[in-house]
């Protein structure tokens, strides 16, 4: 299981540094990795991303936000072998777009649960409450 935190850490490291390399992000994500994340202040229905649409996020975030971080509170092993983690992600916009504020701090608890395929992320379920201040 070891392997499993290590693998999640980095792709945490790779998310908190806004890190655009698909090559970084293909080590630590299998090609056919679903991340779902349900509706929240900022979607209002659930998204459905693919490898390429992670990526797209991770370039969106690079554009809009600045010092972004994650704290990892809380992880856990399920019996099937999946993962949870909780956490803390905060973040500081760059621009005022989609009804934040340049400036403005951003705070999400936020509950992951990760699976595993082939020693990579596999399926990514993402339960994330803002708290905009």
């Amino acid at each position: 299981m070891n392997a499993q935190f290590d693998v999640i850490n980095q792709y945490f490291h790779l998310v908190e540094s806004l890190n655009i390399d698909p090559a970084a992000f293909a080590a630590v994500l299998h090609p056919e990795v679903e991340q779902i994340e349900f509706p929240n202040a900022i979607y209002r229905s659930t998204q459905y991303r693919s490898f390429d649409d992670v990526m797209s996020q991770v370039r969106m975030g690079r554009e809009l936000l600045r010092n972004t971080s994650f704290e990892v509170h809380h992880t856990h092993t399920n019996a099937d072998g999946s993962i949870l983690v909780e956490g803390l992600w905060q973040a500081i916009a760059v621009n005022d777009v989609a009804g934040l504020t340049r400036g403005q701090q951003m705070i999400a608890h936020v509950c992951m649960i990760f699976e595993f395929k082939e020693d990579r992320i596999y399926r990514q379920r993402r339960y994330t409450c803002y708290q905009m201040e």
